[in-house]
């Protein structure tokens, strides 16, 4: 078994050792690269767990590798909130005042109804709701 950890331990500290060396200096973060292969020499296992963690730049990659990345709208594709209308309609790109106002109108036009509903009730016109 502790064959088994002391050959994890220098596969691990291989695969620093050649990523350090690989990387360019603008790829390097922290310390010197000189001193990333010093900590990896000297604190084998931990220091090659802290250059993956630390050192290493993992956004000079196209890849993501766990960052967190702002996600895609479709309405991030165009210059401006016309030019997203005029691709998709007035359906899908309403303002949060447009939908407020919609929605006080449709308030406004129950509030009418039951007034009316009242109304026609207390003159005895209407037929009585259930439960009254």
């Amino acid at each position: 078994m502790s064959v088994l950890l002391y050959g994890a331990g220098i596969v691990l500290l291989v695969f620093a050792l050649i990523d350090i060396v690989t990387r360019g200096e603008d790829q390097v973060r922290g310390l010197p690269k000189f001193a990333w292969v010093l900590i990896c020499i000297f604190v084998p296992v931990v220091g090659s767990i802290v250059w993956f963690a630390v050192g290493h730049d993992w956004s000079a990659n196209d890849r993501n590798h766990g960052r967190y990345l702002e996600p895609n709208r479709h309405e991030d594709r165009y210059a401006s909130i016309g030019h997203a209308r005029a691709a998709h309609g007035d359906k899908r790109v309403n303002g949060t005042e447009q939908e407020l106002a919609a929605l006080e109108r449709e308030i406004e036009y129950w509030e009418a109804q039951a007034r009316l509903r009242r109304a026609k009730e207390a003159a005895g016109e209407g037929e009585p709701t259930p439960g009254s």
